[in-house]
């Protein structure tokens, strides 16, 4: 075997961890996930940790790394792919991390599964996510020709190789939205006051600032590049400053780390990364779903983005740019688009000249839902499910009846027709659920209630 100069060969060397970056900041939190995914090496051998951009895999890797490479006689090997611009240069990038040259009239590829066939190590592939069908084919082969070797990968997706383990990185630990009491054990909320103290050594996590610290790290979805972007901009704007600024935030979270990778140093650069791996189709649909502002099930996408969205969802879902679906209040399961990634398909369906016509298509869906929810509420045996869906489509259901009411109302006169959109009552501030519960006298009060929202007939509902 012959090694490129001043690389030390895999296995040169017993055990450690080659080729990752010191660590200049403080791993915060995320202890549970660390445990998780080492103890999934110990009985897979392809392990990859999949999230959306900025969710923090490649520092989970190296944490990971740092706790196992006791296991590994021959250590822990990080190969980066960042920076990799052509699938075909996937085996000889890995093999310039290891420190092997190719073998004379061998490909690439059959040179590392060689050569680690005689090694005991864990092989760390970062970012595999535009070049995840030839980071596949070397997986899969590597496990083939060398039965001591592992694999921990980070992607947006998973590889699809067989034996494969995903584990779908979340993000820390929120504070609940209630929790007005002492918020400093929250992860996310750790991390962001770590960050901040580096920004500005006065930042102090207190009675003021803390609440709206909460706030800031669950609008900003957990997600930690987006926490320590706004952490660097504490000096300059303060808490209540940055959070009343977000809506506005693939603007103000810009001051990433200048020898980062360029889609590492910004908010907006993080996200467009991984809406430009998307196929036109898929990029349609994710504008489309930009629109809902809360969870949504998979017909309702469909009837928003249109015939055929389907799998482009269950793609989306995939690449970590929706979170995968949870049974509402009504038990059916819905979709969530993180907020950042809503705010970002929003300017893009804006730009797309296509806000119109997918509200307009909500519309229609949430008129569908109100009509079939008004049956249910008149019957008894309906009421429940009728109300309980409700529930579930509450936020829909509002955004529609004010987006009926500014743009359609000075059109009732021309032609449009008066369609039921149904926002329910809450005596008492109870819930739907709660209040149908209540017999036939709440559901005269829940009928008694329902607006009339003017839809123009051009809208198409």
């Amino acid at each position: 075997m012959v090694t490129v100069v001043g690389q030390p060969a895999a296995g040169a060397a017993a055990g450690g961890v080659h080729g990752f970056p010191a660590a200049l900041t403080s791993f915060v939190g995320r202890t549970t996930a660390v445990s998780a995914v080492a103890a999934l090496l110990d009985d897979y051998r392809l392990v990859t940790v999949t999230g959306p951009g900025g969710s923090g895999k490649t520092r989970l890797a190296g944490e990971v790394a740092e706790q196992v490479a006791g296991r590994f006689a021959d250590g822990v090997w990080l190969a980066e792919l960042a920076h990799v611009e052509s699938p075909a240069l996937v085996a000889a990038v890995v093999a310039a991390a290891l420190g092997i040259r190719d073998q004379p009239g061998v490909p690439t590829a059959e040179a590392l599964a060689r050569t680690l066939a005689r090694q005991q190590l864990l092989l760390v592939l970062d970012n595999c996510e535009h070049v995840i069908g030839a980071a596949a084919v070397l997986c899969a082969g590597l496990l083939v020709g060398a039965d001591d070797v592992r694999v921990l990968a980070t992607s947006r997706e998973p590889l699809r190789v067989v034996a494969e383990a995903p584990y779908r990185l979340g993000p820390p630990a929120l504070p609940r939205p209630d929790d007005v009491g002492d918020v400093v054990g929250c992860e996310a909320v750790a991390l962001f006051a770590e960050r901040a103290r580096q920004a500005d050594t006065r930042f102090a996590l207190d009675d003021q600032t803390g609440p709206m610290v909460a706030r800031l790290v669950r609008r900003l979805d957990g997600m930690p590049l987006a926490i320590e972007l706004a952490a660097a901009r504490v000096e300059a704007l303060g808490v209540a400053q940055l959070l009343d600024r977000l809506d506005d935030r693939f603007v103000l979270l810009t001051a990433g780390d200048r020898l980062a990778t360029a889609r590492q140093r910004s908010l907006a650069a993080t996200v467009a990364w991984s809406y430009q791996l998307l196929d036109d189709q898929e990029r349609r649909v994710f504008r489309a779903l930009s629109v809902f502002p809360g969870p949504f099930t998979l017909a309702a996408a469909e009837a928003v983005a249109g015939h055929g969205a389907g799998p482009a969802v269950l793609h989306l879902v995939d690449c970590s740019l929706l979170s995968p679906p949870r049974a509402g209040p009504d038990g059916r399961f819905r979709y969530v688009l993180l907020e950042t990634l809503r705010a970002y398909g929003g300017g893009l369906l804006a730009e797309a000249g296509e806000q119109e016509a997918a509200a307009a298509a909500l519309a229609a869906y949430a008129l569908r839902v109100a009509e079939e929810a008004a049956g249910g509420l008149q019957t008894t045996t309906g009421e429940v499910a009728a109300a309980r869906r409700l529930d579930a489509e509450d936020a829909t259901m509002r955004q529609v009846l004010t987006w009926a009411t500014e743009h359609d109302a000075h059109r009732a006169a021309a032609g449009g027709r008066a369609g039921a959109v149904v926002v329910p009552a809450r005596p008492g501030g109870g819930s739907v659920s709660a209040a149908a519960r209540g017999g036939r006298a709440c559901r005269a009060g829940q009928r008694a209630v329902v607006h009339r929202a003017v839809l123009a007939r051009e809208h198409g509902i």
